[in-house]
């Protein structure tokens, strides 16, 4: 599995068998290099996609549990937990507020850690097990993302293209990693 960042809080998953769109755009369905049939919006006002014009894709946008080409997501207000190729994904929407159990539970079965920054950004990262946290939507939000590199010793972190995640090869403790813009 493969985790390219495209800006503004856009993520492009691309897995063995399925590909997922987080928070796309307009422009990203066009895009012939990362196509996906599997679209999430973390938020209700991100989804610009109206009834009858999904095509082939399959648009989730709210809680609830769904499985599509053996990719199994859930949804809980703005926090997803998708299991690609075995691996399994948590995005943190911007909007998220206080935990509850459900939502920590699924922070703790983790490999991977998608967080929308803000306030509350660096606590919820540490009540992860993940194996790699990745903060997302950090254009805007220099204040947020020094404060969360900080947390976890890494000021000085290069970006990178995009993020290759095994099963069988995650990291033993965290790891953190910024990914490159690739619009």
């Amino acid at each position: 599995m493969e985790i390219k960042y495209m800006g503004d809080s856009r993520i492009f998953i691309k897995g063995k068998k399925e590909n997922v769109w987080i928070n796309p755009n307009k422009d990203d369905f066009a895009r012939k290099s990362e196509v996906a049939r599997i679209v999430v919006f973390t938020e209700d006002k991100l989804n610009f996609v109206k009834i009858g014009q999904e095509e082939e894709r399959v648009i989730i946008c709210g809680p609830g549990e769904y499985e599509v080409g053996g990719v199994e997501i859930t949804g809980i207000n703005s926090m997803y937990s998708l299991n690609v190729d075995g691996v399994k994904v948590v995005m943190v929407g911007k909007g998220e507020g206080e935990l509850g159990e459900k939502k920590k539970e699924k922070l703790e079965e983790s490999d991977v850690l998608l967080l929308e920054l803000s306030a509350n950004s660096l606590d919820i990262a540490k009540k992860s097990a993940a194996n790699y946290l990745l903060p997302v939507g950090y254009e805007n939000e220099e204040k947020e993302l020094k404060i969360f590199l900080d947390g976890f010793d890494n000021e000085d972190l290069e970006k990178v293209d995009s993020l290759k995640v095994d099963k069988d090869n995650l990291p033993e403790g965290v790891e953190v990693v910024l990914l490159k813009t690739m619009e």
